[in-house]
Order: C-alpha cells, then sequence, then structure tokens
C-alpha cells in the first residue's frame, strides 16, 4: 500500500474505470437478456408467495408416533410443575 494518499487515490480512481469499462463493455453484449431475467425474477417471486400461501393454508400432518410423544413431553413437563 503506497504512503502517499494522492498515489493510493490515483490507484483506486483507475480501479474503478477500468472496472467499469469492462462491466459497460459487458452490458453492450447482455442487455437484450436483461428484461427476461427481472420477468423471470418476478415469476419465482409470485410463485414463491403462492406456495407459501398454500402451505400457511393447509395443516401439517402430524405422525401418530410423534403426537405420542408430543403427549408424553407434556405430562412430564405438567408433572414437574
Amino acid at each position: 500500500m503506497p504512503r502517499n494518499k494522492a498515489i493510493y487515490v490515483g490507484v483506486l480512481v483507475v480501479a474503478a474505470s477500468a472496472l467499469l469499462y469492462i462491466g459497460g463493455q459487458i452490458i453492450r453484449t447482455i442487455e437484450w437478456f436483461l428484461p427476461w431475467a427481472a420477468g423471470v425474477g418476478v415469476a419465482l417471486i409470485i410463485i414463491g408467495l403462492f406456495v407459501e400461501a398454500q402451505k400457511s393454508r393447509k395443516p401439517k400432518p402430524i405422525a401418530s408416533d410423534t403426537a405420542a410423544t408430543q403427549r408424553e413431553t407434556q405430562v412430564r413437563d405438567e408433572e414437574k410443575l
């Protein structure tokens, strides 16, 4: 790391400029794809919301052995009181 602040800032400016230029070149080659990518993202969000809404509507089934274990745990907790 350079000790002189001017050199340090100059290196940062050159690096940022190079990265912005490269990013601009990449954007030019894929700009046709960006609206499609945004559409896919919005569709995934809507599908996710729909799936979560369906999950919250249906009660989760409890297996019989799990239900028995939960009842035993509740009884033990009540006995401790």
